[in-house]
């Protein structure tokens, strides 16, 4: 199967949180590969643009040129031009041309820096916007562009009817405020209907990328084949969640993420899966049943960067006996358990390395057993302080410092219970698979 491509025509960013680095990260995330035709290269982070260089109009053709006669592109996104030098080498080469065109009017940065020459404002209008199949502006670039201020969805559409008089085919300005819950895009198709697309304000002040996000999206739903209308909806989607997921990557304006749902979503499964064979492995071991306690077991995963419970897997209903063997009570998923990822959350902030463990009943010759084979520590409950005695789930958390503190090296951890807690061990391991290892040696042993 051919992948779908689409080019990017902009500028390099250096803190690529814009331009065509946050273009082609877009791209990727959306299953579409990128390419580009460098049109400028800035230097610059998330405070400031400090310098500029110009690309030769020469080589920004041959780059177009070199892209569309070998890898002809299923849609085109054109970002900062600069000059009306580029603009014109821009419009000799893609005005006719079949391929989708989206534009986004890159006229200056969100840090104040023009991005789009002076003597070049006309030309950008008379020669671009009318290449374009959809425009992308946000409010101030829409303002720039008409002349119109725009307060109210009627604004909006207004300015929207006067950009398409340019030449634009669709427009869609991006952004408006016009209430307090909400944010509102607004669309004028090619035949004239004006369509509201709305997201739930986020709690965001202004970011970095985010316009290149919904530009280069659109490019790339294009690029897949999908309509228009369709296109700009899912890029409003695209970017309100990138929007969650904003990343303080330096000390100006924070910067969209588009990358880190896919990772973060990839990371989550991967835990589950690697999980969820682990658990199957256990219900074929004999004898597994024995170690189980009487408040149950379970075996846990966590995220790399696991903050809390939510990031740590884990069997909702635990482990539980079936005779000899065991059975787990319903479906591996993120949150359902506290005890066992609390220890882990625990000895994770003493290494890293170690995510994932399984609880075991205590008797002596499992400890035995433990001690023969594996380093290990232990934790005294009735020592524990009593204001941390008195906070809901830091007793796990308290217990495995202080074993950590007496065994840096512990793969096994234990306590002798208190009033009303019952004994238990805890094996631990960098993966599930690394703590079943450890448990096939134990019933081998015991």
């Amino acid at each position: 199967m051919s992948s779908k491509i689409a080019l990017s025509v902009a500028g390099s960013d250096s803190g690529a949180g814009a331009g065509i680095q946050s273009d082609l990260k877009t791209f990727s995330a959306l299953g579409v590969y990128g390419c580009t035709a460098v049109t400028a290269i800035t230097a610059q982070n998330t405070q400031e643009v400090s310098s500029i260089f110009k690309i030769s109009p020469e080589i920004i053709k041959k780059q177009i040129q070199s892209i569309i006669t070998d890898i002809p592109p299923d849609s085109i996104k054109i970002g900062m031009v600069y000059s009306k030098q580029v603009i014109r080498i821009i419009y000799q080469l893609l005005e006719g041309y079949k391929t989708p065109i989206v534009v986004d009017p890159i006229l200056a940065a969100g840090s104040g820096a023009k991005l789009l020459l002076d003597n070049a404002f006309e030309s950008f209008i008379s020669e671009l916007i009318p290449i374009s199949t959809l425009i992308t502006p946000n409010l101030m670039e829409a303002e720039k562009l008409t002349g119109i201020k725009i307060k109210s969805k009627s604004n909006a559409v207004e300015a929207a009817k006067i950009i398409k008089k340019f030449g634009a085919k669709n427009v869609i300005i991006k952004g408006g405020h016009f209430s307090e819950k909400s944010v509102t895009d607004i669309l004028l198709t090619s035949d004239g209907r004006s369509i509201e697309i709305s997201n739930s304000r986020i709690n965001v002040k202004e970011t970095h990328g985010s316009g290149c996000n919904f530009s280069s999206a659109a490019t790339a739903f294009l690029a897949r084949g999908f309509s228009l209308n369709a296109a700009s909806k899912l890029a409003n989607q695209y970017v309100h969640n990138a929007l969650k997921n904003t990343s303080r990557v330096g000390k100006g304006l924070v910067v969209t993420n588009p990358l880190s749902k896919i990772y973060n979503d990839a990371s989550r499964y991967n835990i589950l899966q690697e999980l969820q064979h682990v658990i199957d492995e256990i219900h074929t071991l004999n004898n597994f049943g024995r170690l189980i306690p009487e408040t149950q077991s379970n075996i846990v995963f966590a995220l790399p960067d696991a903050k809390d419970i939510s990031d740590v897997a884990g069997v909702k209903g635990r482990i539980i006996k079936f005779g000899n063997m065991a059975r787990s009570a319903s479906i591996v998923e993120f949150g359902a358990s506290k005890h066992v990822a609390s220890a882990v959350l625990a000895y994770m902030t003493i290494d890293c390395i170690i995510k994932s463990a399984l609880n075991i009943k205590y008797d002596e010759k499992l400890l035995y057993v433990c001690r023969s084979l594996f380093e290990i520590s232990d934790y005294d409950r009735s020592k524990e302080p009593k204001n941390i005695k008195k906070k809901e789930g830091m007793t796990i958390i308290w217990g495995i410092k202080n074993a950590l503190v007496k065994n840096p090296k512990a793969e096994v951890i234990y306590h002798n219970g208190d009033v009303g807690k019952e004994p238990m061990i805890i094996i631990f391991g960098r993966d599930p698979n690394e703590v079943i290892k450890k448990i096939k040696k134990i019933l081998k042993n015991y």
